[in-house]
């Protein structure tokens, strides 16, 4: 069988790569607020050498202060990081890796709550809609200082060891945001036409080329568009690609979007495109001779080998993908690509957890960002461990267990795997967290984990095989209100809806919830061409949800025609005697005088969220090694059942 295009050899300049897969920069956040380099991040970036990326990028590092994104991100500003640095890099080629160093300023989209105000600064004063905040135009001495700004930092990325630099002239940034007509309204010779408002990243490259020298492989970040108009387009994106070869570039890195205008097009987030990209990187690769990565949702190795054997790229992009899964290119490599585990573009482990300040995870892949703290070591007393429930807390701690040598038994009351997990995958755009449950079903196969479907656990069943650990993950059940008229009227719950138990035959549906679980069921009704109302009582929208992929969530039942009302909660249901359905509800919080208010319903859907599944651990309360994970020990997200099932089978 032909060796895979995707895990041939490549070149970026001077810099041999064993494959043609980059790892390109995720914001991580494990930093200190001093920007220094921790063994946090030893570990990660280690472990993706170990696993055989071809090409590591770090983490943005900002050039000044003034260009920071998040608190807790890499600095590369003075000499003093240089130690930490260089530690990083030498760490990365003691695993047999290689890394780039992305160095970068976010100009205007800099965190307004990390840089005061007269210090937000960029090509001209054009608000960002994303922080709200307005810049002020650089002077042109200034323009000078970050020329030297980043001149030097390259002078640091070499000194410290790296393998190659890469600068972005993308996603909104402060190079593009001179790059762009949009956001360049100087009247100077930084401003005007293409070639002057090109002029400061032609400096830039000039500079930084003095200091690291005509071998050293320097890479660009660029747009192949920004998705907006009035921003940067395909035609645009060609002649500054021919601009950057000449300017000496040794390879480009193609993406899109920016970070004030349209950042799900910077962040991909679900419910975004997967390698839409690819066409463009082509027409960009048809008009210079040196090496194009692609980016952007490119999720199996089955996309990536197409795209090179098509020509559309040299190299592939990869970042949240080596999140879930650090093996990807072994994987590859070693022919077993049904094991690689899948990104699901979800942001709940990621970005979700890295706006809380815990710096960045993966909600499938519990050992990403703890990659110094954990191992999973074989045990020297295995045990008999009996598993209920195969959803994704269950699986989790059943596949952790095996692979920790314990003898595990799986029972799951229904006739398939998946749990809360099925049901997330058939809402629209999150059809891939059905990938999920297939690596964990395969995982388990490997493992040698007894799996046992359409048996439900009870005390009389544990007391027969008498297991020495026992993990509950038995899950939850709809929650249903106690309101009066409820019973006689056409109802189902939302649960019921996407497990496909259930299905609206009505014109209209009325949805009493608006949590992520009512508002997806809305959505997936939505597509069949109901009519929807969902009410709910508090005024956030999909609030477990990450703000940029509930941003697009939300828009997407925007044009769906779903109306969400809050501010409401439901009193009564009142029916008729033809069975027309009046729901009633009171403003919340209840306001004197305002009055109740009346909403006709034809079907109505329950989704007031789960409450445990406990009764079991109820009845078998005070056994020895009993282990409750997932919604069975509060409902929450999948997250939260995939850490603790992790956790259990650590623990056992």
């Amino acid at each position: 069988m032909a060796r895979p295009l995707l895990v041939q050899p490549a070149r970026i300049g001077s810099l041999a790569l064993p494959n043609r897969v980059v790892m390109t920069t995720v914001k991580l956040g494990y930093a200190g607020k001093d920007g220094r380099v921790t063994d946090r991040h030893l570990a990660f970036y280690v472990r993706r050498a170990q696993g055989r990326a071809g090409l590591l990028t770090t983490e943005p590092m900002y050039v000044q202060p003034n260009g920071k994104e998040i608190p807790t991100q890499l600095g590369i500003y003075d000499d003093s990081f240089l130690p930490g640095l260089e530690r990083l890099a030498e760490a990365v080629h003691q695993a047999g890796g290689r890394i780039m160093a992305h160095i970068n300023h976010a100009g205007r989209a800099a965190n307004p709550k990390l840089v005061p105000p007269e210090n937000l600064v960029s090509a001209s004063a054009v608000p960002c809609p994303a922080n709200k905040a307005v810049p002020r135009p650089l002077e042109k001495k200034e323009i000078q200082g970050l020329v030297e700004a980043f001149a030097a930092a390259a002078e640091r990325v070499k000194k410290a060891g790296f393998d190659a630099l890469e600068i972005p002239f993308s996603h909104g940034y402060l190079v593009h945001q001179f790059l762009s007509p949009h956001t360049n309204k100087r009247d100077d010779e930084y401003g005007g036409d293409f070639e002057n408002r090109f002029r400061f990243g032609r400096e830039i490259l000039q500079a930084v080329r003095d200091r690291v020298g005509p071998d050293f492989p320097l890479v660009v970040r660029m747009n192949a568009e920004d998705h907006f108009e009035g921003g940067m387009a395909l035609d645009d994106a060609r002649r500054l690609a021919r601009r950057l070869e000449e300017a000496g570039v040794d390879a480009l890195s193609v993406s899109s979007g920016t970070m004030c205008e349209t950042p799900p097009f910077c962040l991909y987030p679900i419910g975004t495109p997967k390698a839409h990209l690819l066409p463009a990187a082509g027409e960009i690769r048809k008009i210079v001779s040196i090496p194009v990565i692609t980016a952007g949702r490119i999720r199996t190795p089955q996309v990536a080998e197409e795209a090179i054997r098509e020509g559309q790229t040299d190299l592939v992009g990869l970042g949240r993908a080596f999140l879930a899964d650090p093996d990807w290119v072994r994987k590859v490599e070693e022919g077993d690509e049904e094991a690689v585990l899948l990104c699901a573009a979800c942001h709940q482990g990621c970005l979700f957890e890295l706006r809380k300040a815990r710096g960045t995870s993966c909600m499938f892949n519990p050992l990403t960002g703890r990659e110094g703290e954990i191992r999973i070591e074989k045990t020297g007393a295995p045990k008999r461990v009996l598993v209920a429930g195969g959803g994704p807390g269950g699986m989790e701690a059943a596949l952790v267990a095996a692979w920790r040598g314990h003898q595990v038994s799986l029972f799951e009351k229904e006739n398939c795997l998946g749990g809360q997990v099925l049901l997330a995958a058939k809402v629209p755009t999150k059809e891939e967290f059905a990938d999920f449950v297939k690596w964990q079903a395969l995982m388990m196969e490997r493992a040698g984990v007894e799996v046992r479907l359409g048996v439900e656990v009870t005390a009389d069943l544990i007391a027969e095989m008498d297991p020495q650990a026992v993990v509950l993950a038995t899950g939850g059940r709809p929650r249903i209100p106690d309101l009066p008229g409820l019973e006689e009227t056409r109802w189902t719950t939302a649960y019921d809806i996407l497990a496909g138990k259930s299905r609206v035959s009505t014109r209209t549906a009325f949805v009493v919830g608006g949590g992520t679980v009512g508002l997806e069921a809305a959505e997936f009704l939505a597509r069949q061409g109901v009519e929807v109302t969902a009410v709910k009582r508090k005024p956030e929208l999909a609030a477990s949800m990450d703000p940029l992929p509930a941003a697009v969530f939300l828009k997407r039942l925007q044009k769906e025609g779903v109306q969400v009302l809050t501010g409401y909660a439901i009193t009564r249901f009142q029916t008729d005697k033809e069975g027309n359905t009046t729901v009633f509800a009171r403003p919340w919080p209840e306001r004197e005088g305002e009055p109740e208010r009346a909403f006709p319903a034809e079907t109505v859907v329950i989704a007031l969220g789960l409450e445990p599944e406990n009764r079991l651990a109820q009845e078998i309360q005070g056994r020895p090694g009993v282990f409750v994970v997932g919604d069975a020990r509060e409902p929450r997200e999948i997250l939260d059942a995939v850490w603790e099932g992790f956790e259990a089978g650590l623990k056992i």
